[in-house]
């Protein structure tokens, strides 16, 4: 019998998942993602999130970033200690984390969608699916705005944000 993950969307034998029955499992994990519970009794978080096939950040309720896997380095080409114990802004270079107010405190972060989402899954413990976020990124030249779709799950005290899918800046002709 075959389901869909409830975290990273793909399908899978529900009677290959790590030799483990299906006892009507709500949400179904495939055997990556089951590995949450082998997380949650020791493996280190490191070796969890890198198993995952998405690129994760691992944030607080302040939006910094406490962790990212493999993958999720490789989507923004920063090695982890560019990003470790940085606010979302920075990690994702949004143009107005580089105002005077800092990441969070300009006007233009009251909107964001990425804050919005990892809040409300602090406060509600509702895993949050495919939610369109804009990142207006600063990188070179003239800031471009980048759309992502993200998911967050809330894991103990932090919040696992997952890139579902980024498109390429918008070129301005």
């Amino acid at each position: 019998m075959t389901r869909t993950c409830s975290w990273c969307s793909k399908e899978f034998d529900i009677s290959k998942r790590s030799g483990q029955p299906d006892r009507g499992m709500i949400p179904p994990l495939c055997a990556a993602c089951s590995e949450l519970m082998v997380f949650q009794m020791g493996v280190p978080l490191q070796t969890f999130i890198d198993r995952l096939p998405a690129p994760i950040f691992v944030v607080n309720d302040n939006v910094e970033v406490q962790a990212a896997n493999t993958l999720g380095l490789k989507l923004l080409n920063k090695e982890s200690r560019a990003v470790l114990k940085k606010l979302g802004g920075i990690v994702f270079e949004c143009a107005y984390a580089r105002l005077p107010e800092g990441c969070g405190k300009t006007v233009h972060c009251s909107g964001c969608a990425i804050r919005r989402a990892v809040y409300q899954t602090f406060e509600s413990g509702k895993s949050l699916s495919d939610v369109p976020a804009t990142i207006h990124h600063s990188g070179q030249g003239e800031p471009q705005d980048i759309a992502l779709l993200i998911s967050t799950e809330k894991m103990g005290d932090v919040i696992l944000l997952k890139v579902e899918k980024a498109s390429a800046p918008v070129t301005q002709s």
